[in-house]
């Protein structure tokens, strides 16, 4: 807990069937296979009776690492009689079951096989069973393995610290130091498979990213599912790597990625094997819980014993059965002057921002045809400018940061997500090297 700065109860919760006790519960792990290492559902005792909150799981038959999901363990419980099972609804409207982790090995090292230029894949960073087949993949076909993303780097090796990921030193590259290894024997695995603007991917498919640039025969693969609501980010950075002539292969085209969800057949195996008096969909869309809500019903459970709530809602679980409780407020929390214990981080930091450093504005035209900057940005100050500061300084700024989006191509400019970023981070800089301040800074791009 050192980056967050404050102390935490942390305690082991040991998989072996002994209960830790928090409180007047006794909360007891139970195994699962997920996307992630060492996945555990939950079960606590309650005087009332057990609630089983699955977390995210799925039935995998070979795990890559031999640890299964201990179905018996859930089968116990529900022999001894379960209260209320809180089960993960992701992936409740696909039929059938989620494919074996293991299964994305064979069709990664094919699509490496047959690259000829360097290959570059993506992935969620803390999915490392993946990046452990992915590394198995580049090895296999006789390839270096470079980094791309500070998580991944840490995840990277924080699981080699514990052992868990099978990778030679020898066979690692310094992802700034790859000019000198032939395209075909490289490949780098990076951040950003949604489409993130400031992850390795990104900067790697606009041209941004030092010492590493794509190619006509270069291979981009996304072993990674796209999360909805990302759809429109994530194809826009497929044309910017085709663009730079490379190639993209995803999930929709070849056996790239599997879910690390359970679909409607292991969801309703879930129920039967806990036998819950009363089941709680959680974890989805509300199309999701409904859904996962029908299964439960046909594996016999009573209509009335279900219930649907969404985040703000809460759950009362009695003698006399389950109900919908208070609502409670679940999001961002505003600083006033009520009085309130609760506020959220994020408001604060940016509060705390606008009163010690300021805010700037900073509005570009852009001509939407040619792809120019039409006259000279406009910077607006709030609490920015003092005694040494004129606003003759900011003048010089807009020239500058003029200069700056002339560099660009007509690509990056059309482009208004990367525009504004462009010219957020280039604004904060300036001020950090000339003021010595890191005030909040907005940006406005309009295209004409």
């Amino acid at each position: 807990m050192e980056e967050a700065k404050y102390k935490a109860d942390l305690r082991p919760l040991p998989e072996d069937g002994t209960c830790t006790q928090v409180g007047t519960f006794q909360v007891e792990a139970i195994p699962v296979t997920h996307s992630i290492m060492d996945a555990v559902s939950i079960a606590i005792h309650t005087p009332l009776g057990v609630i089983i909150h699955t977390g995210d799981f799925k039935f995998d038959p070979s795990p890559i690492d031999g640890r299964h999901t201990e179905l018996h363990r859930f089968a116990r419980l529900g022999d001894e009689g379960v209260l209320l099972l809180c089960s993960d609804s992701t992936n409740a409207t696909q039929s059938g079951t989620s494919a074996s982790e293991g299964s994305v090995g064979g069709p990664l090292k094919q699509a490496v096989s047959q690259c000829s230029g360097k290959v570059v894949v993506s992935t969620f960073s803390s999915n490392m069973f993946r990046i452990q087949q992915i590394i198995d993949a580049g090895l296999a076909n006789g390839r270096k393995i470079a980094f791309a993303g500070r998580s991944l780097e840490k995840n990277v090796e924080i699981t080699k610290l514990m052992g868990r990921l099978t990778l030679p030193d020898a066979q690692v590259v310094d992802i700034k130091k790859t000019e000198g290894i032939p395209d075909n024997e490289l490949l780098i695995i990076a951040t950003g498979s949604q489409g993130e603007w400031r992850a390795a991917l990104s900067r790697i498919a606009q041209n941004h990213f030092p010492s590493l640039h794509l190619g006509v025969g270069d291979l981009v693969i996304f072993s990674s599912s796209s999360i909805p609501g990302n759809e429109r980010v994530i194809a826009g950075l497929y044309n910017h790597i085709y663009r730079r002539g490379a190639r993209v292969l995803h999930s929709r085209q070849a056996h790239l990625h599997v879910s690390g969800h359970a679909q409607a057949h292991e969801l309703k195996t879930m129920v039967q094997l806990t036998r819950p008096k009363y089941m709680y969909p959680v974890h989805g869309e509300y199309r999701n819980l409904v859904e996962h809500q029908y299964l439960a019903i046909a594996t016999n459970v009573p209509y009335e014993n279900t219930i649907i709530a969404e985040n703000g809602q809460s759950v009362l679980v009695t003698e006399k059965g389950i109900s919908h409780g208070p609502q409670f407020h679940a999001g961002a929390v505003f600083v006033d002057d009520s009085g309130r214990d609760e506020v959220n981080y994020a408001v604060l930091k940016d509060r705390r921002a606008l009163a010690e450093e300021g805010m700037i504005t900073v509005i570009v035209l852009i001509d939407q045809h040619e792809g120019h900057v039409i006259g000279t940005p406009e910077l607006l100050t709030r609490g920015v400018l003092n005694l040494d500061v004129s606003e003759d300084t900011f003048d010089e700024a807009a020239a500058s940061l003029r200069v700056h989006l002339e560099t660009f191509d007509k690509e990056t400019l059309a482009d208004m997500d990367a525009a504004r970023e462009e010219v957020r981070i280039w604004v904060r800089r300036w001020c950090k090297r000339k003021l010595g301040r890191r005030p909040m800074v907005v940006t406005t791009i309009l295209e004409v």
